[in-house]
């Protein structure tokens, strides 16, 4: 039914953002990734990370034949990774990447961390910065429009929400 008048509308309240992810996975958090506090350690937080961007760069061939075709090296770093004591004691943490930034020369994936089962309920983000380096000089090369391309198709096509 059309709106009539201009008086204020009601807004169902929200139950919290939704966004796509083209990588997920769940960790199953044992004995091995906890510290010695009986949290989630940050060795296993900055693991998940680092596997999450790993499974993202895997669905990126034009970035790949990009690599093996120039002899330039994939750089990956992962950078604001959160501490894993701020994860708790879950049962698992279910880890999202995708790409959300892309510039010149480089990449951002955004990692999300959320736990499962336990006392924490906040989610966690972490980042990673993904380039395409000279082995030589050091200088990172262009993003081609075929991996620019590339990387827009992953985020639309995000099929994991969280």
């Amino acid at each position: 039914m059309p709106r009539t008048g201009a008086g204020p509308r009601s807004v169902p309240e929200m139950g919290g953002i939704v966004s796509r992810w083209p990588v997920r996975q769940e960790q199953r958090v044992t004995t091995d990734d906890l510290g010695d506090d009986v949290v989630v350690s940050d060795e296993a937080v900055e693991h998940w990370v680092a596997a999450a961007c790993l499974a993202y760069l895997d669905r990126c061939p034009e970035l790949e034949e990009a690599r093996a075709s120039s002899g330039l090296e994939l750089k990956c770093q992962s950078v604001d990774v959160p501490r894993g004591a701020r994860l708790g004691r879950p049962t698992a943490v279910v880890v999202t990447a995708g790409a959300t930034e892309i510039r010149p020369s480089s990449f951002t994936i955004a990692v999300r961390l959320r736990p499962v089962g336990g006392e924490g309920t906040d989610a966690l983000n972490a980042t990673c910065s993904v380039r395409l380096e000279d082995p030589t000089t050091g200088q990172a090369a262009a993003i081609s429009n075929e991996i620019h391309d590339e990387l827009i198709a992953l985020a639309h096509s995000g099929r994991h929400t969280g």
